[in-house]
């Protein structure tokens, strides 16, 4: 096995998701028999399926445009550790995400990592404690404005707390996916409103619950970008997916039964779908040579655009 390099190529990861996602979907065998990686987030070459028909792949990575130089000196850092741990695993930080590049809080991380559970669809989540604030701005009204992680869950707040509140979640990327937990979160915070003093603040423990892979074999990944959610972040996406794509047509695909495009990004949830969101709001020519389209957010390979059945030559019964 090759040595490790740091920080981590994450197309490796979207390669490995897809491979699985493409093993499933048509229950073949898969092998990379090519891979070749270029600069600035593009990666192609080759999969055998079914030990006898080749599919064409290019995979573009939309983290490589937002990668700074501390970022990634904290992702090599923290794969380092994860791997000195005996792990093997893909860690997605949700986007605007900072990865600790110094202690306490990046051993506290790959304690995290340790205690991963897992969520029953082939993920983990790695929780990491926060503290939210919450401040009494007014004792009329029956409102909590939010800044951070639950802004988008104001609404399970409302006319539910006595006065007026402001919430700092700004430490809670990613809350747990589970709906009972979520709703045990809600309920502390309604508890900490009723609990609250005039014009106080009360201090909520949470748990931030960031995705990860069990690789198995092969060192550790970190993916992510510092880039945090936001209309300009949405509007370079699509600038970085348009121009990839264009680069995309010019690498040279040895001859193949089919071509798949594989769409690498960032997510705080996977159903969110930026990215097929920025694919689908440009010209279809940069795209149509592609007989399958997946994307690989947040742990997750899903379809985006896939042949009718029967029309790709593996997708026939075994016989």
């Amino acid at each position: 096995m090759a040595p490790a390099t740091y920080p981590a190529d994450p197309a490796g990861v979207a390669l490995r998701l897809f491979q699985e996602w493409l093993g499933r979907r048509y229950a073949r065998s898969t092998r990379v028999a090519e891979r070749l990686t270029m600069e600035d987030g593009l990666s192609a070459g080759t999969i055998t399926v079914g030990r006898k028909w080749p599919l064409a792949f290019a995979i573009l990575n939309t983290f490589a445009a937002g990668a700074t130089v501390p970022f990634e000196a904290a992702r090599a850092a923290l794969e380092r550790r994860i791997d000195a741990e005996g792990r093997s695993i893909a860690l997605w930080i949700p986007p605007g995400g900072v990865v600790p590049a110094a202690e306490p809080g990046l051993s506290a991380l790959v304690a995290a990592v340790g205690e991963a559970r897992a969520v029953g669809d082939g993920r983990l989540e790695v929780r990491r404690p926060v503290t939210l604030y919450l401040h009494r701005v007014d004792a009329s009204g029956s409102v909590i404005t939010i800044a951070g992680g639950l802004a988008g869950h104001w609404a399970r707040f409302t006319s539910r707390v006595p006065g007026t509140f402001s919430l700092n979640s700004n430490e809670l990327l990613r809350p747990p996916v589970a709906n009972e937990e979520r709703d045990a979160l809600t309920e502390s915070i309604v508890l900490a409103a009723g609990q609250a003093g005039d014009r106080g603040v009360e201090a909520i423990r949470a748990d931030d619950a960031w995705t990860a892979n069990d690789l198995g074999e092969g060192g550790s990944c970190v993916l992510g970008s510092p880039r945090p959610n936001s209309d300009e972040a949405s509007a370079a996406l699509r600038r970085d997916v348009r121009k990839l794509l264009r680069r995309a047509e010019a690498v040279p695909m040895s001859a193949a039964a089919a071509k798949a495009l594989v769409l690498l990004g960032g997510a705080t949830y996977a159903e969110e779908g930026k990215l097929s969101w920025a694919i689908r709001g440009m010209d279809p020519a940069l795209y149509s040579g592609y007989d399958i389209i997946v994307t690989v957010t947040d742990g997750l390979a899903r379809a985006l655009l896939e042949p009718p059945a029967n029309t790709l030559p593996w997708d026939v019964a075994a016989g």
